[in-house]
């Protein structure tokens, strides 16, 4: 996967995070709470594995 790839599949996973907190925070029953919380928790995942995996190409390849 590319860079820019990368980015932009980041960046629209950060997005759904934030849309979690959203849904999170205007929950009125704990279903809908838990599954804002869930996406965020996801995304910050993801990105951090995206982030990751682009520290490991940059090693391995000397940059």
């Amino acid at each position: 996967m590319s860079a820019t790839a990368s980015f932009v599949i980041g960046t629209l996973i950060g997005l759904l995070g934030l849309l979690g907190l959203l849904v999170a925070a205007r929950a009125e029953d704990p279903q809908m709470y838990a599954v804002g919380l869930v996406f965020a928790v996801f995304a910050v995942a993801f990105d951090s594995w995206l982030l990751k995996r682009w520290f490991d190409q940059a090693e391995r390849h000397g940059a």
